[in-house]
């Protein structure tokens, strides 16, 4: 909603040859039902970084798909990842293979794989990601508490 402010602020710095102001762009994951942005109102639909990984992977089970009403109809007509929350997770924070998305993307979409076994594989590399990184964030924060400490900032 900020963007036509930006666009004047161009024009105008542009017109008395000032530099170029510029902004970026965020696109908000879908909470987990698959509505709105996820929101710290619904916890249940939401994921943190903070989160335990087990039950981090407990709400992505749960969560919304593009999947079909039955494990027969899928196979027949395939899923729509466009609609699907856990393909998000792949597509924004846990696949960074190009290849591997795009395969897994085609493979829901004809119907190769199902909702039940996307979730399982998504679920394992969400754990994998949240363990790795609440590791990197303990041995961050005992740095910055000694930083602080020292008073050396």
């Amino acid at each position: 909603d900020q963007d036509p402010h930006m666009r004047l602020t161009r024009d105008i710095a542009e017109k008395h040859k000032l530099i170029l102001p510029s902004s970026t762009y965020n696109k908000f994951m879908r909470s987990l039902s698959g509505s709105a942005k996820m929101s710290k109102s619904e916890p249940q639909n939401m994921m943190t970084l903070n989160d335990e990984p087990k039950e981090a992977a407990k709400k992505l089970m749960r969560a919304f798909t593009g999947g079909r009403n039955s494990v027969e109809e899928q196979k027949k007509l395939g899923g729509e990842p466009a609609k699907c929350v856990v393909y998000d997770f792949l597509l924004y924070l846990l696949e960074e293979d190009d290849a591997k998305l795009k395969k897994r993307f085609d493979d829901c979409r004809s119907g190769r794989i199902i909702c039940g076994d996307c979730k399982k594989d998504v679920a394992e590399k969400l754990t994998k990601f949240l363990e790795e990184h609440q590791r990197k964030k303990k041995k961050c924060m005992a740095v910055a508490a000694k930083t602080l400490e020292k008073g050396a900032f």
